[in-house]
């Protein structure tokens, strides 16, 4: 009697388990909560989703109504915030759950920023020379260099904007000055600086441009015809009317280079000038793109007014020497650069300059860690036989 009654209720119970309706009704425990966590994820993604739309549009407005400058400073600041409060955020997650990065990824990054300290720093100790003692001992920058620093490091983002060439020639030195320590120049920032004939110094240390490049910013082509007037045949007479009004460009000292060009059988000579009458002090340390000789001929036949000079770790072995001996023609020079440079002996500075004759207006010659030289002495007592307060700095 309770078998029989036991297997009619396991009958009633299979056929209920069966009937379509039971099967629509049922869902298991474990893909119940699959489908709540699948719900709350799709909020999240439509949370994020529209966040992202409304910070897109107000970045959209900002850009609108800003220069792309101010828009990118901006931003980096917003990004800054941010990124800070994600490190908030992750270190908090840390301390409930989850692994810590990999120490690899966190050397990684570490390194990188060491590395770029360490290069800032070496390209500060290599020009103290020319920034001189006052400014490299200084540690505190003044406002103008914090700026020069932060449109240096920006620099790029002012490229597509043609009203950085209005900028005072002033501001451009500081900034060119900024750019050789934090972001070098390149062939692609060149034109926001080549525009300006007013520049005294111009510090193009640690630049890759090339010679050509150099060239065609800060030199012109003219015919020999238009130069008759305007030719100066003495320096002294160049350097007199400097003192009394200001140098137009067209005019050159000695013999001008040539630039000839055949033109249907007939030869028209153009002379190649500079655009730059005003500048007294050019930094070529560390360019390492440009090539020694035809640099040295350049410079000693259009700027024979250059009264500071670097070339810093320039040149090799095979042009350096004879570079030395072209630049000697610069008679106006009053301080020489030539640290770094390991052909830059005391014998082929003995050997390839006449002091007797060329540089006799030279008051500083810096050679810092140059090649090997036996007796400094004998250069510092050669050099100031016939110079006033002659100063040989080796150290």
């Amino acid at each position: 009697m309770v078998k029989s009654s036991r297997q009619k209720f396991k009958q009633k119970l299979r056929k209920s388990i069966t009937t379509p309706a039971f099967r629509n009704n049922y869902t298991p425990a474990d893909q119940k909560n699959h489908e709540s966590t699948n719900q709350v994820s799709t909020l999240l993604d439509k949370l994020r989703k529209e966040a992202r739309f409304n910070n897109g549009t107000a970045s959209a407005n900002i850009s609108s109504t800003f220069p792309q400058p101010a828009f990118n400073y901006l931003m980096r600041e917003h990004a800054e915030r941010e990124q800070q409060e994600r490190g908030e955020r992750e270190a908090m997650r840390q301390r409930v759950s989850g692994p810590a990065p990999p120490k690899s990824w966190q050397k990684a990054r570490k390194g990188k920023i060491e590395s770029t300290e360490l290069l800032i720093k070496d390209r500060k100790e290599k020009r103290r020379a020319w920034d001189g003692p006052t400014l490299s001992m200084r540690k505190t920058l003044t406002l103008l260099e914090i700026c020069s620093k932060t449109v240096a490091i920006n620099i790029k983002s002012y490229i597509s904007y043609p009203y950085f060439a209005n900028m005072p020639t002033h501001l451009k030195q500081c900034i060119l000055s900024s750019l050789s320590i934090y972001n070098p120049l390149t062939e692609e920032i060149l034109p926001l600086f080549n525009t300006d004939t007013e520049y005294e110094e111009l510090d193009l240390a640690n630049s890759t441009i090339n010679l050509e490049s150099f060239k065609k910013s800060f030199w012109k082509i003219v015919e020999e015809k238009d130069l008759v007037d305007s030719l100066v045949k003495n320096w002294e007479d160049l350097a007199d009317q400097d003192e009394e009004t200001d140098i137009i460009y067209s005019r050159i000292f000695g013999k001008p280079m040539d630039i000839t060009n055949d033109d249907d059988d007939s030869r028209k000579t153009n002379k190649l000038i500079s655009k730059l009458p005003k500048l007294r002090k050019l930094n070529l340390g560390f360019a390492h793109n440009i090539s020694g000789i035809p640099l040295s001929i350049l410079l000693v036949a259009t700027l024979p007014l250059l009264t500071h000079l670097s070339i810093a770790g320039c040149f090799n072995r095979e042009d350096g020497p004879h570079s030395l001996r072209i630049l000697s023609g610069l008679i106006n020079l009053l301080v020489l650069d030539i640290s770094y440079c390991e052909w830059a002996t005391d014998q082929i500075l003995l050997q390839f300059i006449n002091w007797d004759r060329d540089l006799k207006s030279l008051r500083v010659l810096v050679a810092v860690n140059c090649g090997s030289w036996k007796d400094a002495e004998v250069v510092r007592k050669k050099l100031s036989e016939n110079r006033r307060s002659f100063e040989l700095w080796t150290e």
